[in-house]
């Protein structure tokens, strides 16, 4: 368990185990949480990695002003559905298709994405509710190779 900004700080900085570490070790309490949200800002995108955020730290993350954040939020498996809703209509297409990628988005947020205005993102969400409909899930690895540089046309 996380259970202060120094034991965070120390995972932070520490090697790749340590980094998969922090994304599924849980904090001691969702003070933790805004205890490094406070004092280590630079530190908020590994805080949206992780897997455990309690739901008022998520929608306060989803509002962040960087988009590494809100994308890395956004492909984290303890996003609700409000949330999701939520980063499914960002103003970042890069933010949007992380959404797609959540395994976890539901139909509602899919349904949302279907009519987005970058096409990768609405074709991806297209695909998804053909086989979520169809009771064929993609695989987990779905998506992993698009890049940015699809989205940024």
């Amino acid at each position: 368990m996380i259970d202060s900004v120094e034991a965070f700080e120390r995972l932070a900085a520490g090697s790749a185990a340590e980094l998969t570490q922090l994304a599924a070790l849980p904090a001691t309490s969702p003070q933790v949480w805004w205890d490094v949200l406070a004092r280590r800002p630079d530190l908020a995108l590994w805080v949206a990695a992780n897997h455990t955020l309690p739901g008022e730290v998520a929608i306060h993350l989803a509002q962040h002003d960087s988009v590494q954040v809100r994308a890395s939020l956004a492909t984290g498996p303890c996003v609700n559905d409000a949330t999701m809703l939520r980063l499914a209509h960002d103003k970042d297409e890069v933010v949007r298709l992380r959404v797609v990628c959540n395994a976890k988005a539901s139909r509602d947020v899919l349904t949302a994405l279907v009519a987005d205005p970058c096409t990768v993102v609405s074709i991806h969400a297209q695909a998804r509710l053909v086989h979520d409909i169809s009771g064929v899930k993609l695989p987990a690895s779905y998506l992993e190779e698009v890049s940015v540089d699809d989205l940024r046309h």
